[in-house]
């Protein structure tokens, strides 16, 4: 009886284990797929003036660029260091 719980138990806390980390990376997958939306501006009309607008994308490269979503879209950016919208943002692909 004792030689059975010494096999039994070992297998089952790593089963136990194993589960627990599948449903929490399976949580991280679902959170990193939320969409935000994030300030990003549009050049107005040079990258030093710039206009904020609310939009659902992401400074990760998905090949993509961002659009506004006004009647004619134009190209959203982030500012950069110098205060001048001019990185790159890209849309968010579900």
């Amino acid at each position: 009886m004792k030689t059975i719980l010494k096999v039994i138990l070992p297998v089952l806390a790593f089963t136990m284990a194993s589960a627990a980390a599948v449903s929490t990376n399976d949580a991280k997958v679902k959170d990193a797929k939320k969409t935000v939306l994030i300030t990003g501006f549009i050049q107005n009309p040079s990258p030093t003036n710039c206009l904020s607008v609310n939009v659902n994308c992401t400074e990760v490269n998905t090949g993509q660029t961002c659009m506004s979503s006004e009647s004619t879209p134009r190209q959203v950016w982030k500012k950069n260091a110098a205060n001048a919208c001019s990185s790159n943002l890209y849309k968010v692909i579900h």
